[in-house]
C-alpha cells in the first residue's frame, strides 16, 4: 500500500519551502518594489538638487531676452550652454550620492527604504566597487545613443531573475538587501575590524 501512495501523482509535494528572498547568513534580499521606490526617490532627490542649481547657473540661458525671434538660433550652441548650466547640479548631486554610498552602503533612496548594497558574500561593498563598478557600469553605457537604451533595458529586466540582481549588480558582484539583515556590513563594523 505504501508503494501506491508514493507514486500517487495527486499527493502533495514533499519539497521544503524557503522564505522568498532569504539567503544564507541571514541576509534578506530587497524586494523589487522596494528597489523601484528607492530609484524613484533617488530621481526626485536628484531633481531637487539639479534643477535649482541649473537655474542659478543658467538663468541667463533659460530666460534670455536678447534672442531675436527673426533669426534661427544655433541649436548646438544652445545645447552646449544648457549642458554647462546643468553640469554643476549633476556634480553636486553625484557628490551627495557618493557620500551616501560610502556612509550607508547605498544611495539616499535606498537609505530611506531601509536597503543596503553588499557583496554577494554579505560583506561590506567598498566605495570604489559601488561608485565605479556598479554605478558607472549602469550609467555610462546608457549614455550611448541607441545602444544605451538596449543596455539599460537589459540591465533592468535582469532583476526578474531569482537572484534579483540587475546586470550592474552582477558585474560588480553585489546584491541589494534589507539594512536590518546586513548589520555586519555597516561602516561602523568595518571600521572596528
Amino acid at each position: 500500500m505504501t508503494d501506491i501512495t508514493d507514486s500517487n501523482r495527486f499527493a502533495p509535494p514533499k519539497a521544503q519551502l524557503a522564505e522568498p528572498g532569504s539567503m544564507g547568513d541571514g541576509l534578506q534580499l530587497a524586494g523589487r518594489g522596494q528597489r523601484l521606490v528607492a530609484v524613484i526617490l533617488d530621481s526626485l532627490l536628484m531633481m531637487l538638487v539639479v534643477w535649482p542649481v541649473s537655474l542659478l547657473f543658467g538663468s541667463s540661458i533659460f530666460f534670455a531676452p536678447h534672442i531675436d525671434p527673426g533669426t534661427a538660433p544655433d541649436v548646438f550652441a544652445m545645447m552646449g550652454k544648457m549642458f554647462m548650466a546643468m553640469l554643476p547640479g549633476y556634480v553636486i548631486a553625484g557628490a551627495i550620492q557618493a557620500w551616501a554610498l560610502h556612509a550607508f552602503g547605498g544611495t539616499l533612496g535606498k537609505k530611506i527604504m531601509g536597503l543596503r548594497i553588499v557583496r554577494t558574500d554579505g560583506t561590506r561593498a567598498g566605495f570604489v566597487r559601488l561608485f565605479f563598478g556598479r554605478g558607472a557600469v549602469a550609467v555610462v553605457p546608457a549614455l550611448i545613443p541607441f545602444i544605451g537604451s538596449l543596455w539599460a533595458l537589459i540591465d533592468l529586466l535582469l532583476i526578474f531573475r531569482n537572484s534579483r540582481q540587475c546586470l550592474h549588480d552582477q558585474i560588480a558582484d553585489t546584491i541589494v538587501v534589507t539594512a536590518a539583515s546586513s548589520m555586519s556590513a555597516s561602516l561602523e563594523v568595518s571600521k572596528a575590524r
